[in-house]
């Protein structure tokens, strides 16, 4: 998926403002004084490039925003409006502004190009066939991180500059689902049975990950 740097990030900002929420020209400005746009989804796992935190928001939110017109789903998001969708499936990983550094790992290559050009001491093999391994470009967590959780943090965040309705504080605290801790597990069911948009935004969070953003 190409990533548009600038598209992307005058979408996101074109979004937020739309929603006329009290506070959020602040909440943006905040938002511009980290790495935000130019931060990736993960270390290594899905959308880990530069630009991948903006684009994965922005596939978050197109993927909520149809459930509105899904059958399935009309009911139940029946009062859920606009600014909702917007608030909850663009800022639900703000949590990962600030949060991840360059780095460099090793990872196997099968180019046979690359192969035949190594020596014949780095040439290994396995079930794929013969590999050497190499440094890439990679991410990893900054040492300088905040530790207050996940969905927690990015409420606690968002909550600092806007104010959020029960329903977005929910969807936000919980968009992990069944990621979370098995002992927090009831609470996590019991607050998608209440707020619907909770199991809805772990879905297009997903949704995004695995059927939009895989190689």
């Amino acid at each position: 998926m190409a990533i548009e740097l600038e598209k992307n990030k005058e979408d996101f900002k074109a979004l937020l403002t739309s929603t006329k929420r009290p506070g959020m020209e602040n909440l943006l400005e905040f938002v511009e004084s980290t790495d935000f746009y130019k931060a990736p989804a993960s270390t290594r796992f899905h959308m880990a490039v530069e630009g991948g935190l903006c684009q994965h928001s922005l596939n978050v939110y197109n993927c909520l925003r149809a459930k509105k017109q899904n059958p399935v789903w009309a009911k139940a998001l029946e009062g859920i409006g606009e600014d909702s969708i917007a608030i909850v499936a663009l800022l639900h990983d703000l949590c990962k502004a600030d949060l991840y550094e360059k780095d460099f790992r090793n990872e196997k290559t099968y180019d046979e190009k690359i192969v035949a050009a190594a020596e014949k001491w780095q040439v290994k093999k396995d079930e794929k066939g013969s590999f050497i391994w190499h440094t890439v470009p990679s991410y990893k967590i900054s040492e300088n991180r905040v530790p207050l959780g996940h969905g927690e943090k990015s409420a606690l965040l968002v909550q600092g500059y806007i104010q959020l309705t029960l329903n977005e504080v929910m969807a936000i605290r919980w968009h992990m689902g069944f990621t979370e801790p098995k002992d927090i597990w009831n609470d996590l069911g019991y607050a998608m049975e209440k707020h619907p948009l909770v199991l809805a935004l772990h879905e297009a969070d997903l949704e995004a990950t695995k059927l939009l953003e895989q190689d």
